[in-house]
């Protein structure tokens, strides 16, 4: 409980600004024409655009009994700013007139029948209109606001929340669990909570939970999986379609692409730089092996055995690289490398198929290996989680949106797009599913297990994530002993979080 005793402590988030916009890859912006692959994106818009400053005053009854509710936007799924019913009228429009949009839009492309392929510039069209429906139907008028992403998202939270002036649902990413831990979000109703739990992948929620309750949803988060460059793995005498299923074999794949390519190409493995894109991979690897960055209060856990384990594993990985590739503070040097053809192998979020296809690349794609006492585990990445503040002025509407994201006509809907996976059991699960999405199907597998997000320290939330980042990239580069390495780095963030 030390972590909320002083409310105030919520100001230290801002000291986490780099992280919302760290999911590196996609951000929240995780379904669309782009399948989220802006190496940096968020997924709100402009920051500046269409916040009024007056949410807290924005929902309320009408004269028909209608209750109005206000929404954050994020950019996945955002088709602008105010009354969805009159956003819809106008964003056809836009879609039908924009030439510039490959495929084109056609009018046919509205008539969307669940289980069919669906024009992906409709994506965030579609879902508004399924979840606008849904809401008429309980008499209920959908608003939305456009706040940003990033750090002028988490800004305004911080401010609306000091001034109980906040939206019935606000969005984010890796502030999220915090604004939870503080006590400063609604939990869900103990029906609600026992059906997700029940129905839902853990990615859409487990990050979101905290002293047994859940506070925060994501129709469609990200989480890592393992890609792999078919020719590359097929020149190195390997079977291309098989992926490695523990750590040793996925050592000894890339041990073998690397001796194989002779300074032309190498195995790769995973991203570790000191930074939130390096951390939202390489902590795959800490979450599956036992290990982690912080417990449940906030404060940090770096030189657990398992750590230790993890890095020295890391440190291997290094020599499967070109040299100062995968400690590079440049993540997009990474990935890029990957691109090119230069790495078969890295650990990445789901619009790395995407991508991959889009490039040419005969990519593989699967859940990532475990280690010998490992269990499957995972951090989203590029997650928006939706939750209802505490001082929400209408939390029941606020909660049937939320229902709304999680119904089957949502899930299928993101089924259908192709681009990320659907969270609930019943469609992910279905048969037809599997057979026309295998590589979202993979992805799907991944967010079970001990799915988490990224934590946000106690104090000094910026500097004690430096100085992780720091350790572990000096425990890979050096032959220093990593568990000295990895006490100096607890020893420092203990003093930092006093």
């Amino acid at each position: 409980m030390r972590f909320k005793r002083v409310f105030i402590t919520i100001l230290a988030l801002l000291l986490a600004l780099g992280m919302a916009a760290c999911s590196s890859g996609g951000g929240g912006n995780s379904n669309g024409a782009d399948g989220g692959s802006n190496p940096s994106g968020g997924a709100g818009g402009d920051a500046n655009a269409g916040n009024s400053g007056d949410s807290g005053n924005a929902g309320g009854s009408g004269s028909d009994g209608a209750v109005t509710i206000t929404v954050l936007n994020e950019g996945a799924v955002g088709i602008g700013v105010g009354v969805v019913s009159d956003l819809l009228v106008e964003k056809k429009k836009g879609l039908l007139e924009d030439e510039t949009l490959t495929p084109r839009v056609k009018e046919e492309d509205f008539n969307y029948e669940p289980g069919k392929t669906v024009n992906p510039h409709l994506f965030g069209y579609l879902y508004q209109q399924i979840i606008n429906e849904k809401m008429k139907e309980k008499n209920i008028v959908l608003k939305t606001e456009d706040w940003g992403w990033g750090e002028p998202l988490i800004q305004k939270q911080t401010a609306g929340f000091l001034a109980k002036n906040i939206p019935d649902i606000i969005v984010g990413e890796t502030q999220m669990p915090g604004f939870a831990q503080q006590g400063l979000l609604e939990p869900f109703p103990d029906d609600m909570a026992d059906y997700i739990r029940e129905n839902i992948a853990p990615a859409a929620w487990k990050p979101m939970e905290y002293d047994g309750k859940i506070y925060g949803f994501a129709a469609q988060p990200g989480v890592s999986s393992l890609f792999w460059n078919k020719r590359l793995v097929r020149e190195a005498g390997l079977d291309p379609d098989k992926a490695p299923e523990t750590w040793e074999a996925f050592a000894a794949n890339l041990r073998a692409v690397t001796e194989a390519g002779k300074g032309k190409f190498y195995g790769g493995g995973v991203y570790a730089g000191p930074n939130f894109g390096g951390y939202l991979r390489f902590g795959t690897l800490l979450v599956i092996n036992g290990g982690g960055f912080a417990d449940d209060q906030g404060y940090p856990v770096f030189n657990s055995d398992a750590n230790v384990e993890t890095v020295t594993f890391l440190r291997e990985l290094n020599g499967y690289h070109p040299p100062g590739l995968m400690v590079n503070t440049n993540e997009g040097t990474y990935f890029d490398a990957f691109k090119k053809e230069q790495i078969a192998y890295l650990i990445d979020g789901p619009w790395r198929a995407a991508e991959s296809a889009a490039l040419g690349i005969e990519y593989g794609m699967a859940t990532i290996p475990l280690s010998p006492d490992g269990q499957p585990g995972n951090i989203t990445i590029g997650a928006a989680f939706h939750a209802v503040p505490k001082d929400a002025k209408n939390k029941e509407a606020a909660f049937e949106y939320i229902r709304a994201m999680y119904s089957e006509e949502i899930q299928q809907l993101i089924a259908d797009t192709g681009v990320r996976s659907p969270v609930l059991k019943s469609v992910a699960e279905n048969g037809d599913y599997q057979a026309k999405h295998p590589e979202m199907y993979q992805h799907y597998l991944a967010m079970a297990g001990n799915v988490q997000g990224l934590p946000t320290f106690a104090k000094e939330n910026s500097k004690v994530w430096q100085i992780f980042g720091d350790a572990v990239a000096k425990a890979i580069m050096t032959k220093g002993d990593v568990r000295q390495i990895l006490d100096d780095a607890q020893k420092s963030a203990e003093t930092a979080v006093k």
